[in-house]
């Protein structure tokens, strides 16, 4: 697999920019995680604190049970890192795009990404995006779900705007 550091010295700074600050190594590097950031912040529209995380992992297999349990994990280590003690839906929330770096990304796996709905949780997300460093293609959820429907055009915008 080709080394994924070029494109992270890429977006890390984009992420910086928009209000990203990198997680303490020791956090995640037992995971075998690249990079995790968190941008933690009061939201009005969300009623209360928002945590969002961006985590990077490389993953030679991108398989749909390899995705999904990566983006489980990772939603577990930002729930487990947020800025607020609050329980989700007490005025916080957490918001996790789950960045899987690979190489020659299978075209099914690809359109598995687009088209499946991440799990449901209250008062916070999991978003799986996968990103292939043969093509440089980005895929992530393209479809508006009815649960989080007012979120997701925001996520899609986060994604593009820091992994770009």
């Amino acid at each position: 697999m080709q080394n994924s550091t070029p494109w992270l010295n890429h977006v890390s700074p984009k992420l910086m920019a928009n209000g990203f600050r990198p997680l303490a190594p020791e956090k995640y590097q037992s995971l075998s995680y690249k990079y995790v950031a968190r941008r933690s912040r009061f939201e009005i529209s969300k009623f209360g604190m928002v945590d969002a995380f961006f985590t990077f992992a490389e993953i030679p297999d991108a398989q749909p049970e390899v995705l999904q349990s990566y983006s489980a994990i990772s939603f577990d280590l930002a729930n487990k890192n947020k800025s607020t003690p609050l329980p989700n839906g007490f005025f916080a929330c957490v918001f996790c795009f789950a960045v899987a770096i690979t190489e020659r990304l299978d075209p099914q796996v690809a359109e598995w990404v687009r088209n499946t709905t991440p799990p449901k949780h209250w008062a916070s997300n999991e978003i799986p995006v996968v990103f292939d460093l043969a093509d440089g293609n980005l895929c992530y959820l393209e479809k508006t779900p009815v649960w989080g429907a007012a979120y997701f055009a925001g996520f899609r915008r986060e994604i593009e705007n820091n992994l770009r």
